[in-house]
This record gives structure tokens, sequence and C-alpha cells, in this order.
């Protein structure tokens, strides 16, 4: 190794830490913030969602009232509209505090991505304790906070079973030191997580009595009882105790949860009536199994590829280690759920903690040796290779790397950075001027931008859980006299039209309106306030001869940049397919050539229907240009004198050979 990296230079003291732990700490912190910052730009993007973000963050509102955790979200799964009736995960109380201090959305991203980096040190300590060495350690820690599936966790809005692998490493931690009340503590808290985790922690006894054997072999001889070879038991008599308490509190809250919640359809394919009946339906009809199996077979083998590729499968050497998430990964691949068995989403922490652990007694086992020295040069090369592999993985796995745009689902849940753009930031302003726990109704996309308001409520998609409730709830809905209504056609536009349909009425005045957003406040008669939007390369689709690219002189930061082609007519950009309310508007398009060509140029225009019905539009010719490599305005003037849907903005009949920038189109109502 370099000297830098030396053990003697990680072992060195520095006042009490060593550099090995100063290393760890800033690692930790790093992933942290970074973290924290692209999520909460995730947000401010609209890319989070009612479901999980909204539910969390309104639930956590409400506790910071004094409520058990209220949301409006899953109304149709708990009329009490407590997350306890749904899930139960007393770890919130311990979020509360934060919120409440600073009560924003981003607040539980912050604590999410340090909740999940936290998890770095106790990895670090076992595997010093396992090791005996500060590099591998180090190494391991690395590979923990690069590992696809912690980061897949954190992009996902937030959850309270993220703090599962902190628990689970902690409590492990403190096995391996054989401090029983720590050790103890660290399970309670795994178990306060989620009702779901009193299965993993029931079977990770099973590793708990593979730890501790040596205690209990010598008990037995003894015939004396120590403490700790009392763990296994007590950590299974602690896991079905929290399963059949939080079923009862659950009970209470939620007395008559509909048959919906079991999420029965996750595995149709095997057709159960319970989940219980999953490993008889395996044994019993082996045909159904591997029907299920075949469902969507190539990410399901993706994603058991990519739990165990940060270990580079030496977790499998280790099974105790590796027990607690076998039940886990056999259900995952028997679903036709694809969101368990995808990353991105939080059901990855069901493997997590457990795959990191056998990790690390993997490597220990892979090295040794009855010579210390070749047990070191052999945790050295191990650590050295996943750390590697865990860079690797990083660059093509990362919720953060450049391979991915937001907005593609292909193998991963939305991956890619984002930055607001300029009709979300607008959005944003005007969702600020509404007055803080005012009765409000919205979307899904729009309502986390909302959920620090313990009175905002959502409208979910049709039929969504299913049609009878949705039907029930919908009526209920419909019953709430609400302060405003806010819909906005960019996103959830099935929704939206719904939400126009059924609960705008003569009650509801609009008061603000842009170009596919309307808010309307209850017994409101004024003229609305315009609110103009600009739509870019975020808002627009572009066709095949268009790519997004990065350009500082542009105002939103990205162009749509058409690239020339030999043959004309090209056709660059249209959308946003939002609704119009009758009106006079404005289209502004800024646009850059790289050339003056002579003649026509392009088309613009404004239309619906798939172009059939033109509101207007506008040539452009050389002559209209007199410099190449600078904005123009080009502006087209319209009316709509009825409510139109699926308004688009498009730019198409390009001339051969010109190249053009589209910077944004800025639709100002009049």
């Amino acid at each position: 190794m370099v000297q830098v990296f030396s053990e003697e230079w990680l072992n060195k003291r520095i006042w009490k830490l060593t550099i090995s732990e100063y290393i760890v700490i800033i690692i930790t912190l790093l992933y942290g913030i970074i973290f924290s910052y692209y999520t909460i730009l995730r947000n401010l993007s609209f890319r989070s969602n009612a479901w999980d973000l909204g539910i969390m963050v309104q639930s956590i509102a409400s506790a910071a009232k004094g409520q058990l955790f209220i949301n409006h979200v899953e109304l149709y799964y708990s009329t009490t509209g407590s997350y306890f009736g749904v899930h139960f995960s007393p770890i919130l109380f311990a979020v509360v505090p934060f919120f409440y201090l600073v009560p924003k959305v981003e607040t539980v991203l912050i604590v999410q991505a340090f909740a999940l980096a936290l998890g770095a040190i106790p990895v670090y300590l076992i595997a010093r304790h396992d090791f005996k060495m500060q590099f591998p350690a180090l190494a391991i820690s690395a590979v923990y906070l690069l590992s696809p599936s912690l980061q897949g966790i954190n992009w996902y809005d937030f959850h309270p079973e993220a703090f599962l692998p902190l628990f689970i490493l902690l409590a492990t931690y403190f096995l391996k030191k054989r401090k029983p009340l720590l050790f103890l503590l660290g399970i309670i808290l795994s178990l306060t997580t989620l009702e779901q985790a009193s299965y993993f922690v029931a079977l990770y006894a099973v590793y708990v009595f593979w730890e501790v054997r040596s205690e209990l072999k010598e008990s037995i001889l003894q015939k004396k009882i120590k403490l700790f070879s009392l763990a296994p038991l007590l950590v299974f008599v602690m896991a079905i105790s929290w399963a059949i308490f939080s079923g009862a509190v659950m009970k209470v809250i939620n007395p008559n949860p509909p048959f919906e919640l079991e999420a029965l359809s996750n595995f149709s394919i095997l057709n159960v009536n319970s989940l219980l009946e999953v490993p008889v339906k395996v044994i019993t009809n082996p045909d159904l199994a591997l029907n299920a199996i075949r469902f969507d077979f190539p990410n399901k083998m993706l994603y058991i590829i990519l739990t165990f590729a940060p270990s580079g499968c030496i977790s499998l050497l280790s099974p105790f280690a590796l027990l607690p998430s076998i039940p886990w990964l056999v259900l995952s691949i028997l679903s036709n759920y694809p969101p368990y068995y995808e990353f991105g989403f939080q059901y990855l922490v069901f493997t997590l903690p457990f795959v990191t652990i056998a990790t690390i007694e993997g490597a220990k086992r892979l090295s040794d040796s009855t010579n210390e020295e070749s047990t070191k040069r052999v945790l050295k090369k191990v650590s050295v290779l996943l750390l590697a592999l865990g860079i690797i993985l990083a660059v093509f796995v990362s919720p953060l790397s450049f391979l991915y745009k937001p907005g593609n689902y292909a193998y991963f849940r939305d991956y890619g950075i984002s930055t607001p753009s300029l009709a979300e930031n607008e959005v944003g302003e005007v969702l600020s001027l509404v007055p803080k726990d005012a009765l409000i109704i919205t979307t899904g996309t729009v309502f986390p931008q909302l959920s620090t308001d313990t009175n905002a409520y959502i409208l979910p998609a049709a039929n969504f859980p299913s049609p009878r409730l949705y039907n029930s709830n919908l009526e209920y809905l419909k019953t709430i006299k609400y302060d405003y209504i806010f819909i906005t056609y960019l996103w959830d536009s099935d929704v939206s039209n719904v939400l126009y349909q059924e609960f705008v009425n003569n009650a509801y005045g609009l008061t603000i309106k842009g170009p596919g957003l309307e808010l309307y406040k209850r017994g409101y008669t004024g003229a609305p306030i315009n609110i103009a939007l600009k739509f870019s390369s975020s808002e627009l689709s572009l066709t095949n001869q268009s790519i997004v690219a990065e350009d500082a002189s542009s105002e939103s930061g990205n162009v749509i940049l058409y690239q020339p082609s030999s043959s004309a007519n090209g056709n660059a950009w249209y959308g946003p397919y939002v609704t119009l309310v009758p009106g006079n508007y404005t289209a502004n398009f800024r646009i850059k050539f790289d050339s003056i060509p002579s003649g026509k140029i392009m088309k613009l225009d404004v239309s619906s229907m798939s172009g059939s019905n033109e509101l207007g539009s506008l040539e452009i010719y050389g002559s209209n240009i007199t410099m190449p490599f600078t904005w123009y305005t080009f502006s087209i003037s319209f009316s709509v004198g009825a409510r139109t849907p699926n308004v688009e903005f498009r730019g198409f009949d390009i001339a051969a050979n010109v190249g053009l920038s589209l910077d944004y189109v800025e639709v100002v109502p009049l």
C-alpha cells in the first residue's frame, strides 16, 4: 500500500481518535451532505410523490401538533388517517423534534440521508473488530456508502425503515463486543422501524445464536447460565412479542382494514388468499411458482446480482449472517410487483444490513490463516478489490450517476440528478402563496410540496388502490369544503381532469391562472392573477433529431439542441400538452440558430388535438435573423374561447442543414 495508507499511519492518534476514524466520520458526513442536497433538489423538481413522501411528511407534521401521525393520503386504508393504522413505526417519534424545529419537507430528507450514512460507522467498528486492521475496515465502510442498495433506498422519498440498517448494524457491533444492554437497545430500535422488522429480527436470532455458540456451549458444560448465552432466545422472544404487540396496536387504530391492505395482488400469479399461503403454493404448485419467477425475469436477476455484487459474492460464505435476508429475496422473485425487486425502492433495507454483515464475515473467513501476515495480506487485497468494485458500481448504478436522466424508469426508479426547471420553480412559488393550514386538495405529484399542511388532501389516480376503495374515497373527499383546489396539467393530468370536473363548482373562483395551472378559491369572485410559465427541456418532448444539452448562455441552463439533418421538414420539439382556460395568451419562443440561410427556416405553432386544431402559428425566415448564435424571441398571440386540453407549442418544418437551440417557450396569459 501507499505509505499514507499504511496501518501505522491509520492507527496514529490525533487527540482521542485515530486517523482512520476521522476518515470514516468525514466520508459519513460527505455522504449525508451530498444525498441530502440531491434528494432535496429531486423533491423541488417534483419527482417525489404523495406515496410515500407526502404520507410521511404530513404524518410527522401532524405528530408535531400532538396528533397520532395523521395523513390524508391513505384514508381508503385507515378511516382514522393514522399512519400507525397502516404501518407501526414508533421510530417516527424520534424524527418529530427535528421537524418541530424546522417544519419543512427538507428536514425529513436530511434526517434520512444521515440515518443511512451513519450505518458506515458501525460497519467500520464491526470490520475493525473482526479484522483487527484499520485499512480493510475503512474500505468496507466506504463500500457500504457506495452500495447501490443504500443509495437506492436514499433516493426514494422518506421511509422509517431507512433506520433499520443503522440499528441492526449497531446491535451487531454490540453483540460482538458483548455489551448486552446496548445490544438489546439496538434490537428494540430495529423493531420500532416497521412492524415487519420483527420477522427479520426473529431470523437474526439465528445469527446471534451462531455468534454466542461458545458461551452457550460453555453454559451447558458448566451447567451455569451465562448472560449472553440467553441472547438468541431474548431476541426471538422480543421479535415475536413485537409482532403481536404491533399487530394489536394497528388493530385498535384501524379495526376494519380493507383486504387490499394485505397487498395480495403483488402475488397474483401464485393465486394466494393470504401471504401465509405463499410457501404452501410454492411446495404444492411448483408450476405456479415457476410462472411467478419467470415474470419479469431479467429485472429479477439484475436485482439479485446487484444485491450481492458489492460483496463480490463473498457474503455467501456467511449463511448465518445472510439468513434474515433470504425470505425476502425469495418473496421478491415470486412477486409480480416490480418495486419489490427493483433498485430505487425502500424494500432494499430488508437485505442491506444482513448482506453487509455477511460481507465482513465472508472476508474474515476468506482470509483465515494460521499465519498472521498471510491473513493481513489477504484482507488488504480483498478490501481493495471490494472498494474498486464499489467505485465501479457507483459509476454505473448510483442514482447520482451521469449515465441516468430523470424520468427514465427502464432499470431503476427515476435515477439521475435534476435541478428545478423554470416552470417547476414558478409552480413552487404559486404553492407558497397558499395560506398555511388551508384546506386544499391537489394531485399526487404536487402533494409533497403541501404536505407540511395538515389540512392538505389528495385525489388518487383512478381506481387506486382498487375501484371499490377509490369510489368510496372519492365520495368522501367530495363532502369536504376545501378552501383551495390546486390543479396543474404538468403532472397527473388525468387526476387533474377529475379534480376540475368533480370538485370545481360555482362555489369556487379562479384566483390564479397560468398555462396548465389553476388555483381555485372558495368564495372568490375577483379577476384571476395571471402567471406566466416557461416550458423548457424538462417539460417539452424531443424528437429523435434533438437532444438536451447544457448551454451557459441560456436562462434555463439546458437547451433543446436540434441537430442539422440532410433532409428538410425536420421536427425539433412538441408538448407539453397542458389545458388552457378561456382567454388571450402570448407564446414566446426563445431560439438561436447556428447559421442564417435564405428563405424559410422553420415553423412555430400553438395547437391542440395533436396539431389538428391550430390556435396560432409563425413562420421564421432568414430575413428575421441578423446574427447566428444570438438569442431571438419569436411571439405568437392566440386566444381560446373554451377550456382547451392538450395544448402544445411546437417547433417543426425545419430547413435542411439548419441547427438551432430552444431555451424555453414562455406562455403568458393576458
